[in-house]
Formats: C-alpha cells, structure tokens, sequence
C-alpha cells in the first residue's frame, strides 16, 4: 500500500508540471496571434445577413442597407463560421501573410 502512495505523490507531482508547462506554451502562443483577412465579394453577396448574424466575434456588420461589411478583422478568430453559413459562397476567411500560390500563364 504505501507503494500506491509514492506512485499516486509521483503522479501528482508529474502532472503539475504538466500543467504549468501547458500554461507556458500557451501564454508565448497568444504572443504571437494569428490575423486574418476577411473578403466579402460584393458581386455574389444577397445582403442576406446570415454572415453577421453568426460571426461569433462581431467582426462583421450590417450597414443602414443591410449590406454586410467587416467591422474589425483584428477580432477575427479564423473560424470560418461566415464561410460555412454564407448561402453564396460571397465570404472568404484568410490568414494575413498567407498568399494563395501564383499561377504561370
């Protein structure tokens, strides 16, 4: 029994360090945030509304014509919710920096 109490102290012991080391990576990761581009093209866009309506930041709003357009991109988490829901495919989500490769003509 007292067997089970040393291997239970080092399993406790083991699991704080654990947890501290996850907070560590975690607190350099929010250093570093990733941005992202939000495109709504007008073109294709209904003005449905379904895109601000589910943006769980509020990166996107309504203007007086029920015209979607972005808010503030620096909320955006990158989740795509608005791309999913958009019944027209009129939203595109983005990381800032990230280029879609060049075709040779």
């Amino acid at each position: 029994m007292k067997e089970t109490q040393e291997s239970n102290e080092a399993g406790q012991e083991g699991s704080g360090k654990n947890s501290a080391g996850s907070g560590t990576a975690e607190s350099q990761g929010s250093s570093t945030k990733k941005q992202f581009e939000i495109d709504i093209f007008r073109g294709w866009c209904k003005s449905c509304g379904i895109c601000a309506a589910f943006c769980p930041k509020k990166c996107i709003g309504l203007d007086a014509d029920g015209t979607p357009s972005v808010a503030d991109s620096s909320r955006c988490s990158g989740c795509g919710w608005c791309e999913l829901h958009c019944p027209d495919f009129a939203i595109s989500v983005r990381e800032k920096g990230l280029e879609s490769p060049k075709q040779e003509v």
